[in-house]
C-alpha cells in the first residue's frame, strides 16, 4: 500500500510538474507568437523603411541626372560666352587696329594735302608773278569734245548757271 501511495504521491507529483511544464510551454508559445508578430511587424516597418529609401533614392538620382544636365548646359554657355567674349575682344584688337590704320592714313593723307596745298599756292604764286592769263581749271569732258573751256571770260548770266560740279581741279 504504501508502494502504492508512494506511487500516487509520484504520480501526482509528476502530473503537477506535467501541468506546471505545459503552462510553461503556453505560456512560450504565446510568448514565440508574440515575437513572431513583433517580428513581422518590424519586418513589414522595414520594408516600408527599405521602399520609402528606395523612393528617396530614386528621386535623388533623378534630381542628381537633372543637376549633372543642367551643369552641362551651363558649362555650354559659359564655354559660348567665353567664344563670344575671345571672338569681341579679336573684333574689338582688329578694329583698334583698322582704327590706327585709318588715322595714319589720314594723317598721311592729310600732310600729302598740306604739301599739294603749298605747291599749289607755289604753282599760283609763280603763275601770278608771270603775268599769265591762261586757264588754269577745264572742264573734262568739253575739252575732249573742242568745246568751252573753263577760266574764258564768258558773260555773267552763263558764269552764273554753270554747275560747280561739272569742274574739275587736277589734285596732282
Amino acid at each position: 500500500m504504501r508502494q502504492i501511495e508512494e506511487l500516487e504521491e509520484k504520480e501526482r507529483v509528476a502530473n503537477e510538474s506535467i501541468e506546471g511544464l505545459m503552462m510553461d510551454i503556453a505560456a512560450s508559445e504565446e510568448e514565440i507568437t508574440r515575437w513572431k508578430v513583433a517580428a513581422e511587424q518590424e519586418a513589414a516597418a522595414g520594408r516600408a523603411v527599405e521602399q520609402e529609401f528606395v523612393v528617396q533614392l530614386s528621386a535623388l538620382k533623378q534630381e542628381l541626372e537633372e543637376a549633372k544636365q543642367s551643369m552641362l548646359e551651363s558649362e555650354k554657355k559659359l564655354t559660348f560666352k567665353e567664344e563670344t567674349a575671345t571672338a569681341a575682344m579679336a573684333a574689338r584688337d582688329a578694329a583698334e587696329k583698322s582704327l590706327k590704320l585709318a588715322d595714319l592714313r589720314a594723317s598721311r593723307l592729310r600732310d600729302r594735302l598740306e604739301e599739294l596745298t603749298h605747291q599749289l599756292e607755289e604753282f599760283e604764286n609763280r603763275e601770278d608773278s608771270r603775268g599769265q592769263n591762261r586757264p588754269r581749271y577745264v572742264c573734262w569732258p568739253w575739252q575732249w569734245l573742242g568745246l568751252d573751256y573753263v577760266g574764258i571770260r564768258r558773260p555773267e548770266t552763263e558764269q552764273q548757271g554753270s554747275n560747280e560740279m561739272e569742274l574739275s581741279e587736277p589734285l596732282l
